[in-house]
């Protein structure tokens, strides 16, 4: 009797940490193999791919997915179906479901299976299938809401939902203070109310060898991040937008008592809270410099990741980021060819019969935040269509299921855009921005850095320029000017 060969294929598995209710690992490997048992598939070892406590939002963060994919182009073809327990294992966002499912499937010829839930063949299945993702979909949504509830309630109530911060240990849901590194901590706050600068404040701990929980060495805004941070004065602070970042006067930030041994004074914390506060607002702080180093200090953004640029020894503007390793291209320009640059493009621009670019900024906080929100899902949306154009354009999705994903985005990013405009513009009245207008021109004309100090050139162009671009592999310089509009109605 002949023998059925068998085909090869690859089983992908993802537990999350959010859920209670799906199998482990081994379970859902089990129900894989009993299905390839039934249907004549042979799954091999390395073919086995688990992101384990992962979430399913976003696929560029699963690794194990992302290396499937990979594997999946390559020639010959290792493998001509995977199989999965359940579809939301795949992705729990419908459209990059449908994105990598149409990669799969068009350019590898890869079917992708649910092995606990069987589909018709032909469009009765396909349609079950998009109900199925949509499904999924709208429970992570769900379940992220209850998650997020969950953890309001929680803050409030002062319990730990985060990893100790540095001069603490975590143990049995407490926070406990670790002897070298709360006596690192007392320092910090001392040494920033005795006139120490952040950066110098970092450089000493450096020195001696002591790292960030995460093991990196520090920076000044990690100082910072210590000496705003209530936990040390015995609380606890919660963001349910998700990280805090720079944003330490959120209003939405939830503060509450915690049980927890504090490791300095709500007097010495509330001393760093007034420096630091002074220091933003222009205030000079005692034994640090706030003076600029030129005029042109934090104007210039690189055109490549939007970092600005920042002098770097021994006469030259980088981009901060490539410093840091996080930008792949390296933007940088001489100082002194960068603020004759600039100083030439803002003369032309002056001079200039055309049309000045200008971004309306209006002093309504409200409408701030809107614009915001607006210009964060316009950038969503553009990352969304340069990778459907790069999967399309190498040959990863075809025209039929490109087409519609494009006009989607397209349909989208036009309303925003158009909303977006009118939360800028549409409240103003002509005579309102032409006299904004008027009055930023008459300042670009104005400008001599010359005839000023550093700090002061500094503050006047802050007035008016939004934002500067360098494109170094262009040897473009792009000004954005910035059109204040003063909003009264809504004071």
């Amino acid at each position: 009797m002949k023998s059925i060969e068998k085909r090869l294929g690859a089983a992908y598995i993802r537990v999350s940490t959010e859920e209670q209710t799906e199998l482990s690992p081994d379970s859902q490997l089990e129900e894989i193999y009993r299905y390839a048992d039934r249907e004549q598939i042979q799954i091999l070892q390395n073919h086995i791919y688990i992101d384990a406590g992962i979430s399913g939002k976003k696929a560029e963060n699963r690794p194990e997915f992302m290396r499937m994919i990979a594997e999946a182009k390559s020639t010959p073809k290792p493998f001509s179906v995977i199989l999965l327990w359940k579809y939301s294992r795949f992705a729990r966002n419908q459209e990059e479901s449908i994105f990598y499912k149409s990669i799969l499937r068009s350019r590898c010829g890869i079917e992708v299976i649910s092995v606990t839930e069987p589909l018709a063949d032909g469009p009765f299945g396909s349609l079950i299938e998009r109900i199925i993702e949509w499904m999924d979909e709208f429970y992570s949504i769900r379940l992220s809401q209850e998650v997020k509830r969950s953890m309001k309630v929680n803050a409030e109530h002062g319990k730990l939902q985060c990893p100790a911060a540095f001069g603490y240990e975590a143990k049995d849901g407490m926070l406990l203070p670790k002897e070298n590194e709360s006596a690192c901590v007392k320092y910090i706050f001392e040494a920033f109310i005795s006139g120490k600068s952040l950066l110098s404040i970092a450089r000493e701990l450096n020195d001696h060898g002591i790292r960030t929980h995460r093991g990196n060495k520090f920076e000044s805004r990690a100082i910072e991040y210590i000496l705003r941070n209530p936990v040390y004065i015995g609380k606890l602070r919660w963001n349910p937008a998700g990280r805090t970042k720079r944003n330490f006067s959120n209003e939405n930030i939830i503060i509450s008592n915690s049980r927890h041994e504090a490791i300095v004074s709500e007097k010495i914390f509330n001393q760093a809270q007034n420096i630091l506060d002074g220091a933003k607002k222009g205030t000079p702080v005692p034994g640090q410099k706030r003076s600029v180093r030129a005029w042109i200090s934090g104007l210039v953004r690189c055109a490549s990741c939007g970092s600005t640029l920042v002098f770097a020894k021994p006469c030259y503007y980088k981009c901060s980021s490539y410093i840091r390793g996080k930008c792949k291209n390296s933007q940088h320009i001489r100082a002194e060819l960068l603020e004759s640059s600039l100083i030439r493009k803002i003369k032309s621009d002056s001079e200039s019969a055309g049309e000045i670019v200008f971004d309306v900024v209006s002093q309504s906080s409200s409408q701030g935040g809107e614009s915001a929100r607006l210009e964060s899902a316009l950038r969503g949306l553009d990352a969304r269509k340069k990778r459907l154009q790069e999967a399309y354009l190498s040959g990863d999705i075809e025209l039929s299921d490109f087409a519609p994903l494009n006009a989607e985005i397209n349909c989208a990013r036009s309303r925003i855009a158009a909303e977006l405009d009118s939360n800028c513009r549409g409240s103003e009245s002509a005579e309102t921005v032409q006299a904004a207008r008027q009055a930023a021109d008459s300042a670009i004309k104005d400008f001599d850095p010359s005839a000023y100090d550093a700090e002061t050139s500094n503050r006047a162009m802050r007035e008016v320029i939004e934002r500067c671009i360098f494109d170094k592999e262009r040897a473009g310089l792009e000004i954005i000017y910035r059109l204040d509009i003063k909003d009264d109605r809504r004071l």
